[in-house]
């Protein structure tokens, strides 16, 4: 299954999620892929979670070990155009207390000038 597509902009890596959602069977290779990113560099990273429609707990906790082990390499992570539902989710989880969120993938990429 594609669960992202990587673009590199001004050499920030975007992460455009393409999945609606995602169950605990395909959790270990979707973590898996972001572990690989993470620990690849000290990049910044953009999450684009647009085509989220739902984001469960186990995303939201592959997301932290994501942004810990890319913080822990000296990068950055920043989140953008939040669906409605998966704002929700992060604000109800407090985790847009531990994430910067962006409205829009050009604010997120900007950020880090």
């Amino acid at each position: 299954m594609e669960y992202f597509v990587i673009e590199n902009i001004n050499n920030v890596i975007i992460i455009r999620f393409a999945f609606n959602e995602i169950g605990f069977q395909q959790r270990e290779e979707f973590k898996e892929q972001l572990a690989i990113l993470a620990g690849n560099s000290d990049s910044n990273f953009v999450l684009n979670l647009s085509k989220i429609g739902f984001l469960s707990s186990l995303v939201v906790a592959t997301l932290l070990s994501f942004m810990k082990t890319v913080h822990e390499n000296g990068g950055t992570v920043r989140l953008c155009e939040a669906s409605e539902s998966a704002a929700y989710v992060l604000q109800v989880t407090r985790m847009d207390q531990a994430f910067m969120v962006y409205d829009t993938e050009k604010e997120a990429v900007e950020s880090f000038s």
